[in-house]
């Protein structure tokens, strides 16, 4: 386990391809994320590396439905009885996650035999989990978090605000898995245009409440966070004039 800020901690123990968070507040602890088919063990044994039995996971949040987010969310909630939470609208992805598509890109479209290949086989297989909780945009959690819809990515996906802590989870609404800060990549985006909207959300209506922002995947920004964020705006209306207003 790796303290980011105080109380948020990211489970290294299943590697960096894919970052799961631990937030502990005062009823306990909640985990962002379950990352891939099979990381339960890993998660739950970095939670009690730091103290954390699985009956102490108060809360399962999940920011989008992909697989490598919530691949392990079935096993975990068996295991904790911890409710799920998401976007209302993510609902419809947690029950049928048949029914994630890639983007209309060339590219994905070609790939669109692959992924759909891919699902079939037993490790690559999300099981279907009922949230427990539903949530829409500006709701408040327990934890102190304030659920921000920021679609495009998938339908329902959301980030975190924590505007006592100034940090701010963003799923993958952002990243920065190759050095600088990114939107989402577009072949797995059905909706950039949304994508790039919600962009302009975090830095427009909520900039001034972070300092701090991690990522589902890359490296946190420790720093100046919404200045960053700012910068990538710049960079789509030079790129894509209008496209993120």
């Amino acid at each position: 386990m790796k303290e980011i800020l105080p109380g948020l901690w990211d489970v290294d123990e299943i590697g960096s391809m894919v970052h799961v968070y631990l937030w502990e507040w005062e009823d306990g602890v909640s985990l962002i994320d379950t990352g891939v088919p099979g990381n339960e063990t890993k998660i739950l044994d970095g939670a009690r590396r730091i103290g954390y039995q699985p009956s102490d996971i108060k809360r399962l949040i999940v920011t989008h439905a992909d697989i490598d987010h919530v691949g392990s969310l079935k096993a975990i909630k068996r295991i904790t009885h911890a409710p799920v939470a998401c976007h209302t609208v993510e609902k419809a992805l947690l029950e049928h996650p048949e029914r994630r598509r890639p983007s209309g890109t060339p590219l994905a479209l070609l790939l669109s035999p692959l992924f759909a290949l891919m699902r079939l086989a037993p490790a690559l297989r999300v099981e279907p989990v009922s949230p427990d909780e539903i949530y829409v945009d500006g709701d408040r959690l327990p934890e102190g978090f304030v659920m921000i819809h920021t679609p495009g990515h998938t339908p329902g996906h959301i980030s975190l605000l924590h505007p006592e802590k100034r940090f701010l989870i963003a799923g993958d609404a952002l990243n920065t898995r190759t050095g600088p800060l990114s939107g989402p990549p577009p072949i797995f985006t059905p909706n950039m245009d949304n994508a790039h909207r919600s962009i302009w959300k975090l830095w427009k209506k909520y900039g001034a409440d972070y300092d701090t922002i991690v990522f589902g995947h890359g490296d946190p920004i420790r720093e100046n966070a919404s200045d960053a964020v700012k910068g990538l705006i710049d960079q789509i209306y030079e790129t894509e004039p209008g496209r993120a207003a």
